[in-house]
C-alpha cells in the first residue's frame, strides 16, 4: 500500500445565488492573474532601468504584490484568501516552465477564452456531509456523485478542491491523498507503437482501433452551424447551446471511458510498458497529418498510460524518438532505408514479410528494454544500493 494523491470529480448543483458567487470568485482569480503578470511586468522593467538584469520570481515578491492589490481593489475580498494565494503559485509555476524552456512566456487571461475554474486549499474549513459539500466564502452546496466515491470522500484527507464549470455545468474536484496497492506482478512486457490506422499495435500482434466519434463530430458540427444562425444571448441561442454542450460531453465521455478501460488493461497485464516519445506538436504542424490526429489524442492515451504505471507500481518507458522502429526489421536488424508508406514490407536480407506497425512495436520492446538493461547496469556500477534488477532470462529471445 502506498499513498499518491488523486482526483475525485464530482457534480455541483449551485442555486442560482451561489452561480453568482462561483463566477464572481473565478472573476477574481482572472483578474488577480492579469494584474499580477502585469505588475511583474512592469517591475521588470524598472529594475532593468536601473541595471539590475534579475528579479527574483518568488512566493514572497507576488504575495506582497497581491496584498497591495487588495487594499486597491476591495471586491477581491470577497474570494477565499487561498484561492488568490493559489493563482500566484500558478503564476511562479509557469514562469519557472518558461525559463527552463518547457512553456511559451506566461499570457494574459480573457474572460472569453478563459478556463472557468478557481482552486481552495483546504485549510480544515471544507466540509464533507452526505449530499453537500461547506466551502469557505460560498457556503453550502448540493453535490451527486456514486456512493463508493461518497464514502471515500468521507474517509481521505482532502488537499484542495477545484471548483470548475465545464459546458454550462458545475463541478468540484477535490485532490485527495488514498492508499492504493500495486497490481499483481505478471513479468510481462511489452512494446506499443501508436499510430493513425490503428490507435496501438503491441508487439504480440493485437491491433487496438481508434475510437469511432464520427457521429458525436457531425452533431457537433450541425450544432455549431446552428449557434452562430442564432441572435447571441437569446433564448433559442441558449437552447441550442446546452444541446451542443450535451454532445461535446458525450464525446468526451466516450474518449475518457475507452481510453481508461484499454489503458488499465495494458497497466494490469504487463509489468514493463515502452512506448516510443512521438514529437506530437510538430507533427500536427503538417498538413498530411494534422486532420487525422485531430481525432486521436494520443497524448492522453500515453498519459494515462504513465501515471496509471506510476501509481500500481509498473515501469514505463519511452525510447528515442529517432530511433527507425519501422524501418528496422525486427528479424535480423537491417535496416531499410528506402521504405516509405506502406503497411507491409520484405526484409531484402532475412526476406521475412513484415507487418509495418507489429514489426515497429517488436523493435521498440528491444530498444527499451535494451535501455533499461543499459540503466540498471550503470546505476549498479555506481553502487546504488536501490537498484532493481532486471531478470536476466526474462528478457533473453
Amino acid at each position: 500500500m502506498k499513498c499518491v494523491n488523486q482526483g475525485l470529480k464530482v457534480r455541483l448543483y449551485p442555486e442560482e445565488d451561489m452561480m453568482i458567487k462561483i463566477n464572481q470568485n473565478i472573476g477574481n482569480s482572472r483578474f488577480t492573474w492579469n494584474k499580477l503578470l502585469e505588475c511583474f511586468q512592469e517591475t521588470y522593467k524598472l529594475f532593468k532601468i536601473h541595471g539590475y538584469s534579475k528579479l527574483k520570481c518568488n512566493m514572497t515578491t507576488f504575495n506582497t504584490m497581491l496584498n497591495m492589490l487588495k487594499k486597491e481593489h476591495a471586491f477581491l475580498y470577497l474570494s477565499e484568501s487561498s484561492s488568490l494565494q493559489q493563482v500566484y503559485r500558478d503564476l511562479i509555476n509557469a514562469y519557472n516552465d518558461f525559463f527552463s524552456g518547457e512553456c511559451d512566456y506566461p499570457k494574459f487571461k480573457s474572460k472569453k477564452n478563459d478556463k472557468k475554474a478557481f482552486r481552495i486549499q483546504n485549510n480544515s474549513n471544507i466540509k464533507i456531509k452526505p449530499h453537500t459539500i461547506i466551502l469557505p466564502k460560498l457556503g453550502e452546496i448540493y453535490y451527486r456523485t456514486s456512493k463508493k466515491y461518497r464514502e471515500k470522500l468521507k474517509n481521505v484527507k482532502i488537499n484542495s478542491v477545484t471548483i470548475k464549470i465545464e459546458n454550462g455545468k458545475y463541478y468540484a474536484v477535490f485532490n485527495i491523498e488514498s492508499e492504493i496497492s500495486d497490481f499483481p506482478k505478471t513479468h510481462e512486457f511489452v512494446g506499443i507503437d501508436l499510430g493513425m490506422r490503428t490507435l496501438a499495435t503491441l508487439d504480440n500482434g493485437l491491433k487496438i482501433a481508434n475510437l469511432d466519434v464520427n457521429y458525436e463530430e457531425s452533431m457537433i458540427k450541425k450544432y455549431q452551424k446552428r449557434l452562430s444562425k442564432k441572435e447571441y444571448n437569446s433564448n433559442r441561442y441558449k437552447d441550442t447551446l446546452k444541446t451542443y454542450w450535451k454532445w461535446v460531453d458525450k464525446k468526451k465521455n466516450k474518449i475518457n471511458d475507452y481510453y481508461h478501460k484499454i489503458t488499465t488493461k495494458i497497466v494490469k497485464k504487463y509489468d514493463i510498458i515502452i512506448l516510443e516519445d512521438l514529437n506530437i506538436k510538430g507533427m500536427f504542424q503538417n498538413p498530411r497529418y494534422s486532420p487525422k490526429l485531430q481525432k486521436i489524442t494520443w497524448k492522453k492515451f500515453v498519459e494515462m498510460i504513465k501515471y496509471k504505471a506510476e501509481i500500481y507500481g509498473k515501469t514505463f518507458r519511452q525510447i528515442s524518438r529517432w530511433y527507425p522502429s519501422s524501418k528496422t526489421c525486427s528479424n535480423c536488424g537491417y535496416y531499410n532505408k528506402d521504405l516509405k508508406y506502406e503497411t507491409e514490407w520484405k526484409c531484402p536480407q532475412c526476406q521475412k514479410i513484415h507487418d509495418r506497425d507489429i514489426n515497429a512495436a517488436k523493435n521498440i520492446l528491444k530498444q527499451g528494454v535494451t535501455d533499461l538493461i543499459n540503466e540498471t547496469m550503470n546505476l549498479w556500477s555506481r553502487g546504488d544500493s536501490t537498484v532493481i534488477l532486471l531478470s536476466w532470462e526474462s528478457i533473453s529471445p
